[in-house]
């Protein structure tokens, strides 16, 4: 059995090779080999098992004949779910329940910063200019209200550390039938987005991309949110219709906006939003930790062992639901 390992793109982005050598010695009886290249990828995925990778072009799938299992390091598997995956035999499985607790603080953080106005003191501090001008803007999250869109695994444990620093915390979803976590006061189905964006101080787009969710927040959804609300994205940038969010951001629609994601990655120099005040911009980095390829090659390695007992894997991702 052969296990192919292909994920590079970025410093931040790239499989460790002590993690690719744990793998190994976790499993003498296999074949574990490292494709750190679009070369590499080429010449291996022909003959692989199993595939732990992000990223696959429909011509990769088609030469990787054996192929029976891909685990993804990433939660979102949008990037993977083209027609000719979605309809084949392949399982699919995503590295869901490890991205929670960094996504949580990142959110609680950078809606910290948009509250306290810390953004501009940064900018302050590099011009060396003392003031405290917009300090009666300064805002507590304690008794604010955040409204979560999405509630699996990062929703929900963004939704109890808000909790936890005494924030009410309401949700929609898909499946109101569900348990409703302890830490949120309401849930309300998807048709009631409007019931939560009007009543929330802080709103937090958790959601997967999927048809129905993609440009889920426009023109229309923005003029419904407070005039002092902020406005957070950690889930994926198609989920919003960023010309309308730059437009509406400048016109103070809305107090201000912490994206982590964008339509286009890099977000491009051209983007009005880099220019915007009431914006905080991080590049695609709410789900990393110091510890993220430990955890991410950890899942897999259950999963192996789960996949060479013959036992059902954990994380199936539903490819026609997309998550």
């Amino acid at each position: 059995m052969k296990v192919v390992t292909s994920i590079y793109s970025d410093p931040a982005w790239t499989l460790p090779l002590p993690e690719v050598d744990r793998l190994q010695r976790l499993f003498p009886q296999i074949t574990v080999v490292n494709a750190p290249s679009l070369a590499d990828r080429l010449r291996e995925l022909p003959d692989a098992d199993i595939a732990f990778l992000s990223r696959l072009k429909p011509d990769e799938f088609a030469a990787a004949t054996r192929l029976r299992w891909i685990q993804s390091p990433a939660a979102g598997v949008a990037g993977l779910l083209f027609p000719e995956l979605r309809a084949s035999a392949v399982v699919l499985t995503n590295a869901r329940g490890i991205h929670g607790d960094a996504m949580a603080e990142h959110v609680i953080a950078v809606a910290i910063v948009l509250f306290r106005q810390i953004h501009l003191a940064i900018r302050r501090q590099a011009d060396r200019s003392w003031t405290k001008e917009g300090q009666a803007k300064f805002r507590l999250l304690r008794g604010r209200r955040m409204g979560v869109i999405g509630l699996g695994a990062i929703g929900s444990a963004i939704a109890q550390l808000a909790f936890a620093i005494g924030m009410d915390v309401v949700a929609v979803r898909r499946n109101v039938l569900a348990r409703r976590p302890s830490c949120v006061s309401v849930v309300y189905p998807h048709t009631e987005l409007g019931a939560l964006l009007g009543q929330s101080d802080v709103v937090v787009l958790a959601a997967p991309l999927t048809g129905d969710t993609r440009g889920l927040i426009g023109t229309d959804q923005l003029r419904r949110m407070k005039p002092d609300a902020v406005f957070i994205n950690v889930s994926r940038g198609k989920l919003v219709r960023e010309d309308e969010l730059a437009v509406e951001l400048a016109r103070g629609t809305i107090a201000g906006a912490a994206l982590d994601v964008f339509e286009h990655e890099p977000l491009p120099s051209s983007s009005p939003l880099w220019d915007l005040p009431n914006v905080l911009i991080t590049p695609h980095t709410s789900a990393f930790r110091d510890d993220y390829w430990t955890l991410a090659v950890g899942l897999l390695a259950e999963n192996l062992g789960r996949y060479l007992r013959g036992e059902a894997l954990t994380n199936v991702v539903d490819k026609d639901a997309g998550y």
